[in-house]
């Protein structure tokens, strides 16, 4: 390929990961507009924020697999078609369960996508040029996060009650559309690498069920006691048929969901541990404070996307500080960034408690978002190079699917928890306290996450030396996991932030 073949395939690429990324950064925008004009419970309001990270955790391992299997070119576009698709049911839909449904489609489709895009910038790029492309992909992913707000918060502002919230969804569809067009013509062809397939989709499967068993007593308390009787029966046998048919799938030689030679190194567990717990309760928080702000503290959502935007931009601070700081502290630079977080949560948490409003509530939320953020670019980076470092060779791709996968299972389930704490009785009431107590969730999730961090075992793995090599392996990326090893590439994926 020429270089300038190169660099139109890293700019669809930029545009998929853009994409992604500006539809995350919104939605919280669009839900108390949306679950208004639709009627919603706050059982269907919890489905919402929830489905879109298990369908594209559950996206991710197969889409990782086939492309590498058949090549990324057509997973990628397939993707890209299925996002579009799901994200235009939910605009256009009538009702609330369509717009889950919608999003449901939409998550896989990003599964997919992410699942193909790290993989292409791997084998295009090599050494230097590596580390470029990876840093043009971080800024798509700082300007989707600075972006998206905004334009969220304007078309909310501008249009009718009816239609703002419909045109937040389709924020993403026009640079879709855009990047599909470009694939289809700059997005190279792949040779058939004659892998042998192993999707594991039993696997998958039962792991999505549990998701969904686990996480539906959360999402609806009120069920009748037949629903939580079924859940109570069907999850440990569930389990007990995924343990016993992953023993089976890998004694056959197979690349099996759960890898015996992860599963064994205590330090890969230990990590995805830390990993799970910090991205759940990053995306909750996330997720609860644009509802308390818009929904209980009746702040304009302009007002809300401007507050909350040196957030993004701390984070991009810190995450090129992380391969610096990473190299003279090693990995225990991840528990004191988590307790940075903790410290920063209870201090919100204390100030709405006190009764904290206008314009102190939101010097206090900037302030607060803005330590968080920097946090979460310490963090994200090093955990993600430390936990993957504990893979044996020749495990690397299956380990970042794992480790992505497990998040997005997490920020399924913590979401929903977050959300019910927050929306309260089945008029979805949104009050002072109710945001403390899903705070208190949050903040739990974030003691034992560096809890867990600070174990010694998770600080026998390997620190990063060359400057190259922290670049490559540290790089920040601000977004929906990216599948660079599950699609077979040799440089970890990047940890994602919603």
């Amino acid at each position: 390929m020429t270089d300038r073949q190169t660099r139109l395939a890293l700019w669809c690429c930029l545009g998929a990961g853009f994409a992604t990324l500006v539809d995350s950064a919104v939605l919280g925008f669009a839900v108390p507009s949306l679950s208004e004009q639709l009627g919603a419970s706050t059982a269907q309001v919890q489905w919402l924020l929830a489905s879109y990270s298990l369908t594209f955790g559950l996206g991710l391992v197969p889409g990782g697999r086939l492309g590498d299997a058949y090549g990324r070119r057509g997973l990628f576009v397939a993707g890209l078609v299925v996002f579009v698709v799901g994200g235009s049911v939910a605009a256009v839909a009538g009702g609330m369960w369509w717009v889950v449904g919608g999003r449901l489609v939409q998550g896989f489709g990003a599964g997919l996508i992410s699942a193909q895009v790290l993989g292409i910038i791997q084998d295009l790029f090599t050494g230097p040029r590596r580390v470029r492309a990876l840093a043009a992909y971080t800024s798509a992913g700082a300007a989707a996060a600075l972006v998206g707000p905004l334009s969220a918060a304007t078309l909310l502002a501008l249009l009718p009650a009816g239609w703002g919230w419909r045109a937040v969804l389709l924020i993403n569809v026009p640079f879709a559309v855009t990047t599909l067009v470009l694939a289809l013509r700059f997005v190279p062809r792949a040779p058939r690498r004659g892998t042998r397939l192993d999707l594991d989709v039993p696997a998958v499967v039962l792991l999505g069920a549990l998701a969904v068993l686990v996480t539906l007593p959360v999402i609806d308390p009120g069920a009748r006691p037949s629903v939580w009787g079924t859940a109570a029966v069907a999850v440990p046998v569930l389990v007990v048929v995924l343990v016993v048919w992953e023993r089976r799938y890998a004694r056959r030689g197979r690349v099996a969901l759960f890898a015996p030679a992860l599963v064994r190194q205590p330090g890969f567990v230990t990590g995805n541990a830390v990993a799970l717990l910090w991205f759940g309760s990053v995306v909750a928080h996330s997720t609860v404070v644009t509802l308390f702000l818009i929904q209980g503290a009746h702040v304009p959502a302009l007002a809300v996307a401007v507050v909350l935007l040196p957030s993004a931009a701390s984070r991009v601070v810190s995450s090129s500080l992380a391969a610096r700081v990473f190299d003279r502290r090693g990995s225990r630079l991840v528990p004191a960034a988590l307790l940075v977080h903790v410290v920063a949560l209870a201090g919100l948490a204390a100030a709405v408690a006190r009764g904290s409003d206008g314009v102190p509530l939101l010097v206090v939320v900037a302030v607060v978002e803005v330590l968080m953020g920097f946090a979460s670019g310490l963090v994200e980076p090093p955990l993600r190079a430390v936990t993957l470092g504990f893979a044996p060779a020749g495990f690397h791709g299956v380990a970042a699917s794992f480790l992505q996968l497990t998040q997005r299972l997490s920020a399924t389930f913590c979401v929903a928890v977050a959300s019910g704490l927050l929306l309260r009785g089945p008029d979805a009431e949104v009050t002072s306290s109710s945001f403390v107590v899903s705070l208190l969730f949050c903040g739990v999730l974030l003691v034992l996450a560096a809890g867990v961090g600070s174990t010694r075992w998770l600080h026998g793995g390997p620190r990063t030396t060359g400057r190259t090599d922290a670049s490559a392996d540290l790089a920040p990326v601000h977004g929906p996991p990216d599948g660079a090893d599950a699609a077979g590439a040799d440089t970890p994926a990047q940890i994602p932030v919603g």
